[in-house]
């Protein structure tokens, strides 16, 4: 079975100013509202696939707004992270695919691997941001889903336009099994990074600006 891998632009504070939530303003708090009529609308959705993860996504998303992530549950990190994702989306732009894999994990290891091969830093390697987890500025564990998916990634948008430099600098070294894919990362990744980076000063910019990738299936 296939996972995808999608992404969206989001400012980590407006993300993380729902974990936890307060202090609402009234866009905030209809937001919120929003938030947990997708998360019964998911839970609904499992519930109809008799998938029980011990925690339900309703309660998962009202434990983070409230600062904690502590069931005890085997796979209540499948529930919070369902629950993280949608106070994303809630705060990002539309989402967009970059692409499905059998095995995402091994793709971007072995991505990795033929990326460094032709001399491309290791802080710019992808593996490190699509699977980071969860903002490092939430001030509290979230437990990781056992099985690792769903799964989260961020990465700062400041770092993302030297990644596309570094990238294209190689595409024509690396091995042809990695070319496509790595093409639709670069534009991935270049599409948000150049409007982030013209749009400084603009009302809706942020310094923290950055990509968030979502892994499903």
């Amino acid at each position: 079975m296939s996972k995808v891998v999608n992404f969206s632009m989001a400012n980590v504070g407006q993300v993380v100013r729902f974990v936890p939530a307060g202090d609402l303003t009234a866009d905030e708090s209809r937001r919120l509202d929003n938030m947990r009529l997708d998360a019964k609308e998911r839970q609904d959705d499992l519930d109809y696939q008799d998938v029980d993860w011990g925690l339900s996504v309703p309660d998962a998303l009202e434990e983070l707004v409230s600062g904690r992530a502590d069931s005890t549950a085997d796979w209540a990190g499948c529930a919070y992270y369902a629950a993280l994702q949608i106070i994303i989306d809630h705060n990002a732009s539309d989402v967009s695919t970059l692409a499905s894999y059998s095995s995402p994990v091994t793709y971007f290891s072995a991505l990795d691997k033929a990326l460094s091969e032709v001399g491309v830093p290791t802080d710019l390697l992808p593996y490190q941001y699509v699977f980071s987890g969860p903002p490092s500025e939430i001030g509290f564990y979230i437990p990781h889903p056992m099985d690792g998916s769903p799964e989260i990634g961020c990465w700062p948008l400041a770092k993302a336009a030297p990644a596309v430099e570094a990238y294209r600098a190689v595409l024509d070294r690396i091995d042809a099994d990695f070319r496509y894919d790595l093409g639709e990362l670069i534009e991935a990744l270049d599409g948000w990074a150049s409007e982030w980076i013209k749009g400084k000063g603009a009302r809706w910019w942020a310094e923290d600006g950055s990509m968030f990738f979502s892994i499903t299936g």
